[in-house]
């Protein structure tokens, strides 16, 4: 499998997404995030370990979030709930969209999906702090 033209590198990357990555995004829609896997991702039985699932879901999130509100304001993750709906094996394009639910002044909402192929294989909801660069 390779990249599918409409994504490009993810533009907000750090040292954790360059470590597992190259992360990428969607041209025209930034909450619409991929990775092609290999062997680095996967567990003991050889598929996407579900820790990096979390991970990939907790930056989505984060990342849709922050865009969604005022320019300067950082998120911190308060919560995540996941829930494993499939499995991908090692080399699978996985790919997932985050959605703001709902945002305060203190607090935001959001949840996503990442499917392998046209299959399901995680759910995840978040809960956020709102707060300042200084702050986070």
């Amino acid at each position: 499998m390779t990249v599918p033209d409409d994504f490009i590198i993810y533009r907000r990357s750090g040292p954790y997404l360059d470590l597992i990555g190259p992360l990428y995004e969607h041209c025209q829609d930034p909450s619409i995030v991929g990775l092609q896997t290999d062997e680095r991702h996967t567990n003991s039985r050889g598929i996407v370990h579900g820790g990096l699932l979390v991970a990939l879901a907790d930056t989505v999130m984060g990342h849709t979030a922050e865009r969604a509100l005022v320019d300067g304001v950082r998120l911190v993750t308060v919560s995540l709930t996941t829930d494993f709906t499939g499995a991908a094996p090692g080399g699978s394009w996985i790919h997932g969209q985050a959605t703001l639910r709902r945002a305060g002044r203190r607090i935001a909402f959001a949840s996503c999906s990442f499917h392998a192929d046209d299959r399901l294989i995680l759910t995840a909801s978040g809960v956020f702090t709102v707060t300042t660069p200084e702050r986070a």
